[in-house]
Parts: C-alpha cells; structure tokens; sequence
C-alpha cells in the first residue's frame, strides 16, 4: 500500500495527469485519489520552483567559469559532442516552441501558464516556465497550485464518477 501511495506521489508531481488512472488502477477511492495526487502535485511545484533556480545558476556558474576561461576545455567538449552527436540541419523547432511559450506569457499570463501547467505542459515545465517568466514568489506559488488542486478536483470526478479512463 506504501509503495503504491509513493508510486502515485512521485508520478503526480511530475506527469499530473496521467496518475489518475492510476490511482483508479489501485483502486483508491475518490477523496484518496484527490489527497494524494493534490499532496504529489504541490511537492513537484515546490521542488522544481526551487530546483530549477539552481540548475540554471551551476550551469551559468559552469559556463562563465570555465567554458569562457579555457577555451581549449570549450573546444574540446564541441569535439567531444560533435563525436556522439552528428550534426542536423537547422530546424526551428526550438524556436518555435520558444515562441509558443512567449505567446502563452503574453496572452495568458501567469494564470494562463498556471491553468496550463497540470493539464498539457507537465509540471516541471510549466513551473519553470512562471518561475522563469514570473518569478518565485507568493503569488506566482499560489496560482500554480490553487490550479493544480482545480485540476485535481475536475480529473478525479472524471475519472471516478463519470468513468472516463484515458
């Protein structure tokens, strides 16, 4: 029973919509599925809001540390990556998911990204995305999370009550 209240935690706070069919798998019941699921998803905010600010600062420490001061070590690692990796011809992929996310901050806002953030983008993305766009603070916390809870609610009853199973 632990192991399956883990299994569900961990999936909620990284992939939040796919645990409730999960959660109907293990047969928990309406109020369980949406406790835990709520309790997973508002960790996963949590951890990646503060979690994301770190990666983002070793790799910046990375860079002008060392990248930029040795150029031989830069070279080096072009080389090491070209190895592995062939080289693709130029595709605006990035650039248009870029894109996108700039117009779902513009035209959405925080609570356009926050609505957006359980449902479609997973959790780690979309949290980076209002940490990144928003900053970490209070207000920015509270809309990711009262949205995951409405999520939460709108998920469980479809999955439980109404016996969608996606």
């Amino acid at each position: 029973m632990i192991a399956k209240i883990i299994t569900l935690l961990l999936l909620s706070s990284v992939k939040f919509i796919f645990a409730f069919p999960l959660a109907y798998k293990y047969d928990f019941n309406f109020i369980t599925t949406l406790l835990i699921t709520s309790i997973g998803g508002i960790a996963g905010i949590i951890f990646f809001s503060f979690f994301w600010e770190h990666v983002i600062n070793i790799y910046l420490w990375f860079v002008h540390s060392y990248l930029y001061r040795f150029p031989k070590i830069r070279t080096s690692l072009q080389n090491f990556k070209r190895f592995f990796i062939p080289q693709k011809k130029q595709n605006s992929t990035p650039f248009k998911r870029k894109r996108r996310y700039v117009w779902i901050k513009q035209n959405g806002g925080l609570l356009g990204i926050s609505l957006l953030t359980p449902f479609i983008l997973s959790i780690p993305i979309g949290t980076f995305l209002a940490v990144r766009f928003f900053g970490r603070n209070f207000r920015t916390l509270t809309f990711l999370c009262l949205t995951l809870l409405f999520w939460a609610f709108i998920l469980s009853i479809l999955v439980h009550w109404v016996g969608i199973r996606y």
